[in-house]
């Protein structure tokens, strides 16, 4: 399992041709925008945040499925009461390749309740 810091130096090194914007994540990027002002309006604003924010927390999911991926829930605090959390793949290979699988706006109370 990685750190919160050991993610965000992937996101920072890590090649724009091994990163992979999922359907399904520009989808609901599309949606929860027009509904919330944490959620980014767009993929630029969505690199902005994560290039210039380390992430406070980072929570792995099990993947059964795909056995050469690891799924990372990871929190960036964007207000005193909203985090930005992210789920996203670690496609483990050379290099490694990232997947970003959808994102949401969560309250940060849940997090500190962890």
């Amino acid at each position: 399992m990685l750190t919160a810091e050991e993610i965000y130096e992937l996101l920072c090194i890590t090649n724009e041709k091994n990163i992979e914007y999922r359907v399904h994540f520009v989808k609901r990027l599309e949606t929860r925008a027009r509904i919330s002002d944490i959620i980014p309006n767009d993929i630029a604003e969505f690199k902005k945040i994560l290039l210039n924010r380390c992430p406070v927390y980072v929570d792995y999911q099990e993947n059964n499925e795909l056995k050469d991926e690891n799924e990372y829930r990871v929190f960036c605090n964007i207000t005193e009461k909203y985090d930005l959390v992210v789920v996203l793949s670690l496609v483990s290979c050379s290099p490694i390749k990232i997947k970003f699988i959808t994102l949401y706006q969560q309250n940060v109370n849940r997090r500190l309740s962890k």
